[in-house]
């Protein structure tokens, strides 16, 4: 009897070592890693997204150690473009990558980005970037900064452009961006989805377009298209917004590697699309596109028509806003 009491209580000591054993070393890596999803306001095959939207999800994996797990859903084939805004204000989605183009009418004072003289860390040593993290904060988000580097827009016509004024009486593709400025120029802007765009060209229906340099050419619409002015104007106004709760519920450590990590991103973007719109530059010319320059009489003109219509705009769309917004970035 004795024998066998000691064979039990031995038994027992055993299963209970094990199964304090296993208590501790086996440890959930759901608890131990916080997953969130991303949406894009472009596709995922986009030029714009392909590349860029990866190169950031790789460096948070990597300076988080794995501490945040971040899965891209998709673009508008997961969330309408025109829906991301919100979605990542309701925590539908946890990160947006987007652009004030799509969001700007509920938030005026996001197209400010477009007025910006200065680089993105220019923005977060003069002020800038810290005022309009107070604004997103009223939309339960956080802005941790810019994605697209130096993205500005550009007119692409079918038309010969000698001067400004030439531009006067044409139909040229639009978005609520430009729409202003193109108006302001005597030029008939013209709303066509990017999908329609091509079409639209083929068939004359516009004389013209409003875009970046990259996209066109990788879009086909190169092909319909004779001209390029290069003006550029706008400042690009890509943003990486993150839901302001997601953000809270992570450690302080976490929130400062995003923001360090997304800063340094930024400088990585510029590097990144100086070397790329070089590289588009001669796709352009060797798709057959003619480049039109202005002359400075009419460039300087442009650009003041450019400032002058979006402050105006952003007087009547952001009052309570717009003093400060002009005193950060009008030096």
């Amino acid at each position: 009897m004795k024998k066998y009491s000691f064979i039990l209580l031995l038994l027992a000591v055993i299963l209970s070592g094990c199964g304090t054993e296993d208590t501790s070393s086996g440890s959930d890596t759901s608890n131990d890693t916080t997953k969130l999803k991303v949406v894009s306001f472009l596709p995922m095959d986009h030029q714009f997204t392909k590349d860029i939207v990866p190169m950031w999800l790789e460096k948070v994996a990597e300076e988080t150690n794995g501490a945040i797990e971040l899965e891209w859903i998709g673009g508008p084939e997961s969330i309408p473009t025109e829906e991301q805004f919100d979605a990542v204000t309701n925590g539908l989605v946890d990160i947006g990558f987007n652009v004030s183009s799509y969001y700007g009418h509920i938030m005026p004072e996001s197209h400010s980005l477009h007025l910006s003289p200065f680089q993105p860390w220019e923005e977060r040593e003069n002020g800038y970037y810290d005022y309009m993290n107070g604004l997103y904060d009223q939309y339960n988000m956080v802005y941790l900064g810019r994605w697209l580097g130096p993205n500005p827009f550009y007119f692409w016509t079918n038309k010969e452009i000698g001067s400004l004024s030439d531009l006067e009486g044409l139909k040229i593709r639009s978005n609520p961006t430009y729409h202003d400025i193109l108006t302001a120029i005597k030029a008939n802007p013209v709303e066509v989805v990017p999908g329609d765009v091509y079409t639209s060209l083929e068939r004359n229906m516009v004389d013209g377009f409003g875009f970046p340099l990259l996209g066109p050419n990788d879009s086909g619409w190169t092909e319909v298209t004779k001209f390029i002015i290069d003006e550029p104007f706008l400042n690009q106004n890509g943003t990486i917004l993150i839901n302001k709760d997601v953000y809270s519920s992570l450690s302080t450590d976490l929130q400062e590697t995003l923001v360090n990590l997304t800063a340094e991103f930024e400088k990585e973007m510029v590097d990144y699309f100086n070397k790329v719109n070089e590289e588009e530059w001669k796709a352009i010319e060797e798709a057959g596109l003619q480049k039109i320059e202005l002359s400075e009489e009419d460039s300087e003109k442009f650009q003041n028509i450019v400032k002058e219509v979006k402050w105006e705009a952003m007087k009547e769309t952001a009052p309570d806003h717009y003093e400060e917004l002009r005193n950060l970035l009008d030096k």
